[in-house]
């Protein structure tokens, strides 16, 4: 029987919350069997605010607008306003797949019966760099923009930008006039300006602003690769700081995980696996790094900072966790660790553990919320990538 998944949706603000917790499952290289993803998230969004896992390109951020502020000057009722912006995005999707196939689109399988449209996908970040400046759902906003008066067309003289149907949105780049025909992710020096400068009025305090006001040398693997931050701000460069050390000391918890599991489960391949790269882990000189330069009291102080919604339970097992490793327990043999990691997933879990539920255990496959935390680095490092490519470009 297929589970199914509900929630009170009471706000915009609930429902943003709740995208973002549905992106992350969809995220495998993050999956949060131990429980620690909203601090994974507050780092996330300090980091780079108003980014997803589900992001693909930057010129989404105008693509939706420019579909929502063609549809709701007509004023038309809540459902056929729906419909239209489904049928604006459709043309989207087919425009994108015949013009850049292989760059991000969203829907390139699916078309127009994918389940979650750009409109959704991108949403939250529209109001996170205040591209919308409205707090409403979509379906709110297409309810209240049959309630507005008329627009007016003499509100903006300024022919680069939309006039000002859709006062929910600030006055967009103009779009091509064949947007909806043949469409790529390209951005023109134009719509990079207005984006680069979106980000740097509502994000440049954290690492977003600095790096889109930079060029990115290469293809960096992770948000802390030498080449971005040596110039980095003091404040800044010490929550990346906190967020690398927290990503290495962690690594180590779900590969015992799994090496627990593989061995409840007498998977002889899995246990010499996953033996050798929690071996590997401990004797690597960034994990002893990470143990020296550790300050907790900093660390809860950084979280806090940045909004991290106060777990108990979280804070204790982060604690143990890295107090194991800084005083060099045996964490493939030993108790306590064992211990720590079978009481957090039961805690977590209940009687859906894999350390109590045999189902459960059968339909393991081993690899279960493995690799390296990067806190949408791959997501964010794109977006920045478009728009220094577009302020390259020559035809502002």
């Amino acid at each position: 029987m297929a589970s199914v998944l509900a929630w009170v949706d009471y706000s915009s603000a609930h429902r943003d919350q709740m995208d973002r917790l549905l992106d992350a499952f969809r995220d495998k290289g993050t999956v949060d069997e131990l429980g620690i993803g909203t601090l994974r998230d507050t780092f996330s969004d300090h980091l780079f605010p108003g980014t997803s896992t589900l992001h693909t390109r930057a010129r989404y951020l105008l693509f939706v607008p420019w579909a929502v502020t063609s549809t709701t000057p007509h004023r038309w009722p809540a459902d056929r306003a729906e419909r239209e912006l489904r049928r604006l995005e459709g043309k989207l999707i087919e425009a994108l797949r015949s013009g850049d196939l292989d760059g991000g689109v969203i829907g390139r399988d699916a078309g127009a019966t994918v389940q979650r449209l750009p409109s959704t996908v991108y949403w939250s970040a529209l109001g996170a760099y205040d591209i919308r400046r409205c707090g409403h759902s979509i379906a709110q906003h297409l309810r209240f923009s049959t309630e507005r008066p008329p627009p007016s067309v003499d509100e903006d003289e300024d022919i680069l930008h939309v006039r000002h149907r859709d006062p929910c949105f600030r006055q967009l780049p103009v779009p091509p006039d064949d947007w909806l025909q043949t469409a790529n992710f390209t951005l023109s020096r134009a719509e990079a300006e207005f984006l680069r400068d979106r980000i740097l009025d509502t994000c440049s305090e954290r690492y977003l602003g600095w790096l889109v006001q930079r060029d990115l040398p290469g293809n960096p693997e992770r948000p802390w690769d030498p080449a971005l931050t040596a110039d980095l701000p003091a404040e800044i460069s010490g929550v990346l700081a906190h967020a690398r050390r927290f990503s290495r000391l962690h690594e180590g918890a779900p590969i015992l995980y799994n090496l627990l599991l593989a061995r409840l489960k007498d998977w002889e391949e899995g246990v010499e696996r996953y033996t050798a790269q929690l071996e590997a882990w401990a004797d690597d000189d960034e994990t002893h790094q990470a143990v020296a330069t550790w300050d907790e009291d900093d660390f809860w102080s950084c979280v806090a900072r940045a909004g991290w919604r106060h777990n108990v339970r979280t804070q204790s097992f982060v604690r143990s966790w890295v107090d194991l490793v800084h005083h060099g327990a045996d964490l493939v043999h030993g108790q306590a660790a064992e211990q720590l990691i079978r009481e957090r997933e039961t805690n977590l879990k209940g009687r859906r553990s894999r350390f109590v539920n045999p189902d459960a255990l059968e339909a393991w496959e081993g690899g279960n919320g493995m690799g390296r935390m990067t806190f949408r680095w791959s997501e964010a490092r794109q977006l920045v990538t478009d728009i220094r490519q577009g302020l390259e470009a020559s035809n502002a």
